[in-house]
C-alpha cells in the first residue's frame, strides 16, 4: 500500500513548475504572452530609448553613412570647382611682364602723353621694383600691363592735365605702392613731395623705390597721417582712400591755409561733397569738381579741390 503522506520536506506532486508543465492539457489553449514589441494603442511601450523617425534627409544611402547622392556633387560640378580653383591659383601666380623705357613710351603716346628719354626711364624702373616686390609685398592686384599703364600711370599723370601747377609740398596721404606721389614725381621732378604711408612693409618698399629711381626731394612719412600730424603743407592729395570729410578732418592741421586738398575719385562723389560741406562750411571751399573719363575707356573720375579757408582774426 502507497504512503498518502508526503516525506518531510518533500513537495506534493504538481506543486512544481516542471510538474505543472507536464500535466498541463496538451489540448488547452495556452495563453497569449505579452508582446514586447511596440504597440499603437494604450498600451505602455516597452522601456528603452524612443528612436525618432528617419526624415528623407537624415537617411543615408547605404550602412557607411555615405551622402545620398542627390547631396554629393555631380562630376561637372567637382570639374569646374576644380577649374575655379585653378583660375583662382593662375591669378595669384600670374604677373605683369616687364616693359623697356622705349615701349612705355609708345604706350604713353597713345595717350597723348609724352615723357623724356629720362622720365621714361625712371618709369620703366618703377614699374620693374613694382612688380618684382609685388609677389611678396600685394602692392597691387591689376596685374595686366594695359592695365598699369591707364588705371595707375594714366590715371595719375591726369591730375597735372587738370592741374598743371601743383601745390608743394604736396603730402601724398595713404600712399601705399606710391600712387599718385610717385607718378607725379615723376612728371614735377624739382617739386616737394612727402608720401605718407602707415604700413611698415610698404614704407620699406617706398624707400627702395627712391633709392633705385635716384630721387631728391621726396621725402617718406612711416606713419598714419592723423590730426596730431603738424608738419605743415600747402597741398595734400589722396586716392580712393577715405570720404572727403574724414580726410580734410584729418589734416585740419597740418595743411596750411589757402592750400589745397586734391581729391581722386570715382564717379560717385556727390554725398561725400555734401557731407564735407555741411560738416566745414567755414573751413573748407569746393573749388573744383571736374569729370572725366580715363582715356580711351569708360572708367569715369572725379577730381575734387578743396581750399583751405583763411583764419578769421
Amino acid at each position: 500500500m502507497r504512503r498518502s503522506r508526503a516525506r518531510k520536506g518533500e513537495k506534493p506532486a504538481g506543486s512544481g513548475r516542471g510538474s505543472d508543465r507536464s500535466r498541463r492539457d496538451s489540448s488547452a489553449p495556452r495563453p497569449a504572452r505579452k508582446s514586447r514589441r511596440k504597440t499603437d494603442g494604450d498600451e505602455r511601450p516597452h522601456k528603452g530609448r524612443r528612436k525618432k523617425p528617419d526624415s528623407p534627409a537624415q537617411q543615408p544611402s547605404n550602412r557607411r553613412g555615405k551622402r545620398p547622392d542627390s547631396a554629393r556633387p555631380r562630376t561637372s560640378d567637382r570639374n569646374r570647382q576644380g577649374d575655379s580653383r585653378a583660375s583662382r591659383s593662375s591669378r595669384r601666380n600670374q604677373q605683369p611682364e616687364l616693359v623697356s623705357a622705349a615701349q612705355l613710351g609708345t604706350m604713353l603716346g597713345k595717350f597723348d602723353f609724352k615723357l623724356t628719354p629720362f622720365q621714361l626711364d625712371q618709369l620703366a624702373a618703377y614699374h620693374a621694383i613694382l612688380l618684382d616686390r609685388n609677389r611678396k609685398l600685394n602692392l597691387t592686384r591689376i596685374l595686366n600691363l594695359d592695365d598699369i599703364v591707364l588705371k595707375h600711370y594714366i590715371d595719375c599723370f591726369l591730375v597735372a592735365r587738370y592741374l598743371p601747377v601743383l601745390p608743394q609740398p604736396l603730402l601724398d596721404i595713404g600712399s601705399g605702392a606710391g600712387f599718385p606721389g610717385i607718378p607725379l614725381k615723376i612728371l614735377f621732378p624739382d617739386n616737394h613731395i612727402i608720401l605718407g604711408e602707415g604700413v611698415r612693409k610698404r614704407v620699406n618698399f617706398l624707400r627702395e623705390a627712391r633709392e633705385e629711381l635716384k630721387m631728391t626731394r621726396l621725402d617718406i612719412i612711416g606713419r598714419n597721417i592723423d590730426r596730431d600730424f603738424e608738419y605743415p603743407v600747402h597741398g595734400i592729395i589722396t586716392r580712393a582712400v577715405e570720404t572727403i570729410r574724414d580726410t580734410l578732418r584729418r589734416v585740419s592741421n597740418c595743411l596750411m591755409p589757402g592750400g589745397q586738398a586734391i581729391f581722386m575719385k570715382g564717379p560717385n562723389v556727390d554725398q561725400e561733397i555734401e557731407d564735407a560741406s555741411k560738416k566745414f562750411p567755414d573751413l573748407y571751399k569746393l573749388e573744383k569738381d571736374i569729370a572725366y573719363s580715363l582715356p580711351k575707356s569708360s572708367y569715369r573720375r572725379r577730381l575734387v579741390i578743396y581750399r583751405k579757408l583763411p583764419r578769421e582774426e
